[in-house]
C-alpha cells in the first residue's frame, strides 16, 4: 500500500492488486460466518472503531485503517476465538488437499504413460496447495498457543 499497490479483492490463495494512491495504512483480516442481515452490523461496527472494508470471501474480511488505530482484537479472549475460526477454515482445505497429495503420489507409484503425467501434476497442484495451508494452520495452534 505504501507503494501504491491496493488490495483489490481476495484471488486464489492471495490478493488482486491494483496501481493507485500511495497509502499508509494497516491490514487486518477477521474470520466470521455471517449471515446476510449481519453483514451490515458488522461492517458498521468495525466503520465505526476506524476499519474500512476493503473486501470479503465467504467467512474471510479484509479491513484497513490508518496507522495507530486500535487493533481489532485487543482481549486474549477474542484473539484465540479468532484462531479458532480460522482453524474451522482451514481443516477442510489442508485435509482435502493432502489427501489428494498422498493418493495422486500413489497413483503415480504405480502408473505409466498419460496417467502417470496427469496424476504427477495433481500431485504438485495438490501440494501448493496443501504445503502453505499446512503451514497457516499450524500457526493458529501456535499463534492460541502463546496468547497467556
Amino acid at each position: 500500500a505504501k507503494k501504491g499497490w491496493i488490495v483489490k479483492r481476495f484471488k486464489a490463495m492471495g490478493y488482486e492488486l491494483e496501481k493507485g494512491t500511495a497509502e499508509d495504512v494497516i491490514f487486518s483480516i477477521d474470520v466470521r460466518l455471517l449471515k446476510g442481515e449481519e453483514l451490515e452490523e458488522y461492517l458498521e461496527m468495525f466503520a465505526v472503531a476506524g476499519w474500512e472494508h476493503v473486501t470479503s470471501q465467504h467467512d474471510i474480511h479484509l479491513f484497513k485503517a490508518a496507522r495507530g488505530t486500535s487493533p481489532i482484537y485487543t482481549d486474549n479472549i477474542s484473539k484465540k476465538e479468532k484462531q479458532k475460526r480460522m482453524r474451522i477454515t482451514l481443516k477442510p482445505v489442508v485435509a482435502v488437499s493432502a489427501t489428494v497429495a498422498i493418493l495422486s503420489y500413489g497413483i503415480t507409484e504405480i502408473s505409466t504413460g498419460m496417467l502417470n503425467s496427469f496424476f504427477q501434476v495433481v500431485y504438485v497442484l495438490s501440494l501448493i496447495v496443501a504445503l502453505p495451508m499446512g503451514m497457516t494452520l499450524l500457526a493458529t495452534y501456535y499463534h492460541a498457543f502463546r496468547i497467556k
